[in-house]
């Protein structure tokens, strides 16, 4: 099953509140892809092309939309309680970033004190929410990869991240191993036993990733 993209149902929507020509064509070809009608609306921002243009990205927003409904309509009650939660954190953060943009504007005049000290507030919130959110949906997109929610493994944060490597890359041949020769397997004990471990396997595989990305995102930050 494949993950319907929220960011690109958001981007369809914020690009029909305003259509800027060009953009709608780079986000037609992103979207949708080269076809005849791109080569059309590459010949520039006639009234013709505008109304093709805004009439294929509106489209693909709805059917998008209507996709990402049908797709959650089918989510366990507990994931389905995540992507709520996950809904009401992606609107703290739009609130929290703009609080940022106005108290910045507040320090050539309050100075930098207690300013700044309520900046780092909101801005080390937003970093807890951020990691909230990879948590949501990295759940989300191994639930539509392979159809069940991640299992609770040991943790992995303790662990260097040498050894995370080399664990993920020994889990990656095991998947690789099982995925290929569960369609082998007649005999049915056989086959729940291997479907047990590689359900095990890609559970672990999905928490070293969201370790190394969580760990990649806070020595950039």
């Amino acid at each position: 099953m494949k993950t319907i993209d929220e960011p690109t149902i958001a981007e369809l929507a914020a690009w029909l509140a305003t259509m800027p020509y060009q953009a709608g064509v780079l986000l037609y070809e992103r979207v949708i892809g080269a076809d005849f009608l791109l080569t059309v609306l590459k010949t520039g921002p006639d009234d013709y092309n505008r109304r093709r243009l805004t009439t294929a990205l509106r489209d693909r927003q709805e059917q998008l939309s209507e996709a990402a409904q049908e797709q959650a309509s089918r989510y366990p009650d507990s994931l389905k309680t995540d992507l709520r939660e996950g809904k009401r954190l992606m609107d703290e953060r739009v609130i929290l970033k703009e609080q940022l943009r106005q108290l910045a504007d507040r320090i050539p005049a309050d100075g930098a004190g207690t300013v700044r000290e309520d900046m780092k507030t909101r801005a080390f919130r937003i970093l807890a929410i951020g990691a909230l959110l990879d948590g949501i949906y990295g759940k989300r997109r191994f639930y539509d990869q392979h159809g069940y929610l991640p299992e609770a493994i040991s943790p992995t944060a303790d662990m260097a991240p040498a050894d995370l490597v080399k664990r993920r890359n020994t889990l990656r041949t095991y998947v690789s191993k099982h995925t290929r020769d569960l369609p082998t397997l007649t005999d049915a004990d056989q086959h729940r036993k291997a479907t047990e471990r590689l359900a095990r396997y890609q559970s672990e595989l999905h928490q070293i990733d969201e370790t190394l990305s969580a760990l990649s995102q806070n020595q950039q930050s």
